[in-house]
């Protein structure tokens, strides 16, 4: 196979005597796989990527691509929808980070894990329930492929969320390499004599690396909080039959703290449940264990009751919020459970059975075919609004209504539509998706089980319906612009530059840019620095 036209055989032999021929790809068809997120806006091709096994290796591959001015992307587990990872220039090198997947210090006396970035979440939180700990924001329900460092890079929230916040609140310190090839330590590790207990050793430069989607440096290796395992974990499900009831109702709770998480479904959501097929028969079969002791799951006590209705419990509820309650203590978790029972039950809610919120926690990281797709294959795009507690109703009926407003065309079209709203803290979030049929590609067909890669293969390419679903989505986007709310994953598709009203503001990220990234090869684009 020869290699791309501009790339030099002595560039990918530098790389080949840095991390082995095994681990440099130059084939085509695995370049572009690679290159693909899931948003479908176009980027270009990386001429090679490569797979280091550990900090040296990713610094000697990055100094390489130094030496001749090659732009430079970071790849984790590919579940970006924000062109995160896509390169924007040709000629560009890729860094795999799947091989970098070790957890190398488990501290349960000063409570921290470091662990390398390509690591997923589904192994991080296995490897630390065996410890009886897990880190306060302990994934996404992707985390079966995301890593800990594209989370760290698009600052994610779930699973952890209500009480934790995002994911970059959990980093106590990072291992960067920038773009020269030098390696960078913060927080408190970077003392002479020090451990990485401690993220504000000085100013908060760790900050600098979190939600940047990698425009300043590589994440190699991260330090994250660690808490104690809970004890009990209840569950408990509401039925709205409004959004803004269900949407007023969580606000309360946020500010309550009380709920590890709480998330919402639309009519479309609940109605495709009953085809989850991995999420209710692996996550039954679990709940049959936990069910059966006391000591449950490694440590893990849940309280739960699963109706005997099957996988059609939602198909009548408008729109449903599921809590979920961790504590060291039974009676304490029990009083956040009726306390947020009073609040569903005072605005309007009825309880439903909470076999979703049991579920999704007796197996978290599930196969991703029903985050990626429609229950029928369809493609799914979603974009999101971050915004204050007190936008949550104003954005909720911004959105009812936007949808509202194109009913005739998405009917015309088959395009659907559905919303999750979830909080982080006391930060409130509102993420619609998109559903179309259209090809699905190689890399959605490979992320999901073979059963139903041989039902939707055949999908064809529906290129003026995706043209008006994108279409859709940006102006779903440019609408929580215009209410001020902010963006998690902000890659290459949100207008970073264009939200910023504060000038000397976008001077320092100018800056910063320049000091760590000269050349601008590091991910161009990301944050619209080029």
């Amino acid at each position: 196979m020869s290699s791309p036209a501009s790339t030099t055989n002595e560039i990918i032999e530098q790389l080949i005597n840095a991390v082995g021929s095994a681990n440099v790809v130059i084939d085509e068809v695995a370049r572009k796989m690679l290159s693909t997120d899931l948003s479908f806006k176009p980027g270009e091709i990386a001429d090679v990527v490569v797979s280091p096994a550990d900090s040296k290796e990713l610094s000697a591959c990055v100094a390489i691509a130094a030496s001749v001015g090659m732009p430079v992307v970071a790849r984790g587990g590919g579940m970006s929808y924000t062109q995160g990872y896509q390169p924007e220039l040709p000629g560009s090198l890729l860094v795999d980070m799947l091989r970098m997947d070790q957890v190398l210090e488990v501290n349960t006396e000063d409570m921290y894990v470091t662990v390398q970035t390509g690591c997923t979440w589904k192994k991080l939180y296995e490897t630390l329930l065996e410890h009886d700990v897990r880190t306060p924001y302990f994934g996404p329900l992707s985390g079966m492929y995301a890593t800990v460092g594209g989370a760290l890079s698009q600052n994610s929230l779930f699973l952890g969320s209500g009480l934790y916040n995002t994911t970059a609140e959990s980093a106590l310190g990072l291992k960067v390499i920038l773009a020269d090839g030098a390696i960078l330590q913060t927080g408190s590790a970077a003392h002479k004599n020090g451990q990485p207990f401690y993220r504000h050793f000085g100013p908060d430069l760790t900050g600098i690396f979190t939600a940047d989607t990698g425009a300043f440096g590589i994440k190699a290796e991260a330090t994250l909080r660690l808490i104690e395992a809970p004890a009990v974990t209840l569950f408990m499900s509401f039925g709205f039959d409004s959004l803004e009831a269900m949407l007023h109702t969580q606000t309360i709770l946020a500010r309550k703290r009380i709920c590890a998480e709480c998330y919402g479904f639309d009519p479309y959501y609940n109605k495709s449940f009953e085809n989850q097929g991995f999420t209710f028969g692996e996550g039954l079969a679990v709940l049959k264990d936990v069910a059966t002791s006391e000591g449950g799951i490694k440590g893990l006590w849940s309280s739960f009751k699963v109706a005997a209705a099957g996988k059609t419990f939602l198909r009548e509820v408008n729109y449903s919020l599921h809590m979920t309650f961790d504590s060291y203590d039974k009676d304490v978790a029990y009083r956040a459970l009726e306390t947020a029972r009073a609040v569903c039950q005072d605005n309007g809610g009825y309880e439903v059975d909470n076999t979703l919120p049991t579920v999704f926690r007796a197996h978290p990281f599930g196969g991703v075919r029903t985050v990626l797709l429609g229950k029928d294959g369809e493609v799914w795009l979603p974009v999101h609004g971050f915004m204050p507690l007190s936008k949550a109703v104003e954005v909720g009926n911004a959105t009812e209504a936007f949808f509202a407003e194109r009913r005739e065309l998405m009917e015309q079209h088959g395009i659907k539509s559905s919303y999750l709203t979830c909080f982080s803290g006391t930060e409130f979030v509102i993420e619609p998706s998109i559903y179309w049929r259209d090809e699905l590609g190689d890399f959605r067909l490979s992320l999901i089980e073979e059963e139903f890669q041989e039902k939707w293969k055949g999908f064809e390419a529906e290129p003026e319906i995706r043209k008006v679903a994108l279409q859709m989505r940006d102006e779903m986007r440019d609408l929580y612009d215009s209410h001020g709310c902010c963006h998690l994953q902000l890659g290459k598709y949100y207008p970073f530059q264009e939200m910023m009203a504060n000038e000397p503001l976008k001077q320092l990220l100018n800056d910063v840019k320049d000091a760590l990234d000269p050349k601008r090869t590091m991910n161009p684009g990301s944050l619209g620095l080029r």
